[in-house]
């Protein structure tokens, strides 16, 4: 009878996650957020945006290039700044990770690529159809020209669409002089170019995670504050301040779902043009917003900046830091070291402890030495 009901939800579960999604913790339809656009969802992000939000730090050291001891917890609790990381380096392996077709892309690829060669392509053909069409108006370009720089003959529409038509007429004469042979060169370039991109997309954006609750059992024993061994930072919202406004309208809750969108066309589409915000939002919605649902728990907030809106060193300040919360397993030596941090720049403390009844962290007053050894 049990087995039965765990399998009716799991199934009635699965249809809901093909078509919904939970944001900020609610259940909602992923088609209405998809049309929100980014007015519309940012709008809803100020209205529902908690007042605190909380990031955990697992108090390490790690070893620099010239093989010195940095510890960046220590760091942003001194300064009061976040790290704007890359999600390359983060642990969930889909993260940012924007589906792209690549048969489909390549497909585009040569359609576009026809039109830049003011060739008119019937685009119901076979991609193999279009590609020999392409091949032949290449072929023919360099019997007349002896070599790959005027492939194209339509005259650019922006600089950047320039660029990539250099760009590849140089990628082919390479492969050229490697292969010898056109077709292979041409495919060698569309699956270089449809590498790169899709590298692109995950590295155009810097991020800064956030939690909103410092009692996550599963945020304190992992990772991110080393198994209890590190603490967690509370910060509190400052809506009416203009020197936080940057930081307010560029922090969004995560899209929690089981979809994932092909939106290979729509990437195509953007290639040689100036970006908008609306492409922007594309890679935001569809990469740097959305996760499994695996990570629902984690109840995400982010803080998104483009790749060159940070510092050099890409920490930024942050709201002000209002709390310290102490993990119950830190070293004695590195809690005295925080609580001293703590007194010399007036911010309060306090430590994380389990429930004598539940399965659940609750914080406690420390006030002494002697409570802090009683915690560990």
């Amino acid at each position: 009878m049990l087995e039965d009901l765990v399998n009716i939800f799991k199934d009635n579960a699965s249809i809901f996650f093909d078509t919904g999604c939970i944001v900020n913790g609610a259940l909602l339809k992923l088609q209405d957020i998809e049309k929100m656009g980014f007015n519309e969802f940012s709008l809803q992000a100020q209205m529902y945006m908690p007042k605190k939000f909380y990031k955990y730090f697992p108090n390490k050291d790690f070893k620099t290039d010239d093989d010195s001891l940095i510890n960046y917890s220590i760091q942003a609790l001194e300064n009061n700044t976040v790290y704007m990381q890359s999600p390359s380096n983060f642990d969930d392996i889909y993260d940012s990770d924007i589906f792209v077709d690549y048969v489909e892309y390549e497909r585009l690829r040569l359609i576009d690529y026809c039109h830049r060669c003011e060739l008119n392509i019937n685009e119901n053909l076979s991609t193999s159809e279009i590609g020999n069409i392409f091949l032949k108006a290449i072929y023919d370009s360099f019997l007349i020209n002896e070599n790959y720089e005027h492939i194209f003959t339509k005259s650019a529409d922006t600089e950047i669409e320039r660029l990539e038509n250099q760009l590849f007429c140089l990628s082919l004469s390479h492969e050229m002089q490697r292969t010898n042979d056109l077709g292979i060169g041409v495919k060698s370039v569309l699956s270089k170019e449809y590498l790169n991109l899709v590298k692109d997309l995950k590295n155009k954006l810097r991020v800064s995670c956030f939690a909103t609750t410092p009692y996550s059992q599963l945020m304190w024993g992992g990772m991110y504050a080393d198994c209890h061994k590190g603490f967690c930072l509370e910060y509190t919202v400052l809506r009416n301040e203009n020197t936080y406004k940057d930081i307010l309208y560029n922090l969004f809750p995560m899209i929690y779902c089981k979809k994932r969108s092909n939106i290979t066309a729509s990437l195509v589409a953007m290639r040689g043009k100036n970006s908008s915000m609306k492409d922007l939002w594309n890679i935001y919605f569809h990469g740097a917003l959305r996760k499994s649902i695996d990570w629902v728990f984690q109840n995400e907030w982010r803080l998104l900046l483009p790749l060159g809106n940070h510092c050099n060193d890409y920490n930024i300040k942050f709201f002000p830091i209002t709390k310290v919360f102490l993990g119950n397993r830190m070293d004695i030596n590195q809690c005295e070291r925080i609580i001293d941090i703590c007194n010399r720049k007036g911010i309060p403390y306090v430590g994380v402890r389990k429930s004598q009844d539940k399965f659940e962290m609750q914080e406690c007053e420390v006030n002494s030495l002697e409570e802090i050894r009683q915690l560990i």
